[in-house]
């Protein structure tokens, strides 16, 4: 059971999530974390990303997040899920009985990991965009703005790459 979640529709070819997937994890992973990638047979990827050994699990900080990258239609499923309850659950109830000054830790370690999920879907978007960039980037000069998001997409691009409206 993910605390904190985050489902979006992004508006890119599906043929992206392999990208987005090595994106995620490199970033991940210069920012410390352990990350594991499993190709899926619909041709997404389930992406776990964990950081924290024992003592910080027994203190409720342990970082777990997973994403899942999936083929919707012509579009890409983005879900990503902050799985505090599952492994924080028993350090939390110990905690409050024994050691509740330990409790401000994992309130802590909790506002930290809520931000997980957006840095997750902000790669996943940068991806996409500087990718529409490189597929019709004959005049870098020529653009359109979103009307709905002010997202700045390339001239030809059909969607934007923000919020997904027709251009």
């Amino acid at each position: 059971m993910a605390t904190f979640n985050t489902k979006k529709i992004l508006y890119g070819s599906t043929s992206l999530i392999p990208a987005i997937a090595n994106r995620i994890q490199e970033e991940f992973r210069k920012d410390g974390y352990e990350v594991s990638m499993d190709a899926l047979s619909s041709g997404g990827y389930d992406i776990s990303i964990t950081k924290g050994g024992i003592f910080k699990a027994v203190l409720g900080m342990k970082t777990a997040l997973k994403v899942t990258l999936l083929p919707y239609g012509s579009n890409i499923s983005f879900e990503a899920g902050v799985g505090i309850w599952g492994q924080q659950a028993i350090p939390t109830v110990i905690s409050m009985l024994f050691f509740w000054p330990v409790l401000i830790t994992q309130i802590w370690g909790m506002v930290e990991q809520s931000k997980l999920d957006d840095k997750a879907l902000e790669i996943a978007e940068s991806v996409i965009c500087n990718n529409v960039g490189v597929a019709s980037a004959s005049n870098s000069d020529d653009s359109k703005f979103c009307t709905s998001c002010g997202t700045k997409n390339t001239a030809t691009a059909k969607f934007c790459c923000g919020c997904g409206r027709p251009l």
